[in-house]
């Protein structure tokens, strides 16, 4: 049998019925190919949406990120400049002190001379003169260099001291 035989097996008003079959069939999957294309779209539409949103939010971060380093960066440049004038105005202390202790250390020795001129003709009262002259002299100079040494370092830990404090509230966030 041939396809056109079996066609003619269907009756007449039977073809109308396979032809409502056939058209609602079609229909259905039009319909389903086309809502799986419209939710594939929705979809996609969706996904760029995200993608944009996550791409606007990371430049919004980095945006962020470079003005707060910039911040912080031009803060540290400040903190350099303000420890550079205090190490300079620390020094100039520094050495206006070191002067003064010159200038004692030159009274001193002014005193240690007048001291000994005071009665060249007194053999051991010269002697004991010179003697307490001499330890007075001597202790002056010990303690005033161990001053300055101390003064020195005091002077260097407190300008670091301030230095790291300050950097570290430019640093830590409001």
């Amino acid at each position: 049998m041939s396809p056109l035989d079996v066609l003619r097996l269907v009756p007449g008003h039977h073809w109308a019925y396979l032809a409502l079959v056939a058209a609602v069939g079609t229909a259905g999957v039009v319909f389903v190919h086309h809502e799986r294309a419209i939710g594939a779209a929705t979809a996609q539409a969706q996904l760029e949406h995200e993608r944009a949103a996550v791409a606007a939010a990371g430049a919004s971060a980095a945006a962020a990120a470079a003005t707060e380093s910039q911040r912080r960066e031009a803060r540290m440049l400040e903190i350099v400049n303000a420890t550079q004038q205090l190490a300079v105005r620390v020094a100039s202390d520094s050495a206006a002190l070191a002067r003064e202790r010159g200038d004692l250390q030159l009274q001193l020795a002014d005193y240690r001379a007048r001291a000994i001129a005071v009665d060249p003709a007194a053999p051991n009262s010269c002697a004991a003169a010179r003697a307490a002259v001499d330890l007075l002299a001597d202790l002056f100079g010990r303690a005033s260099d161990r001053a300055a040494q101390l003064a020195r370092v005091a002077d260097d830990r407190g300008v670091a001291g301030q230095a790291c404090e300050r950097a570290y509230d430019a640093l830590t966030p409001p």
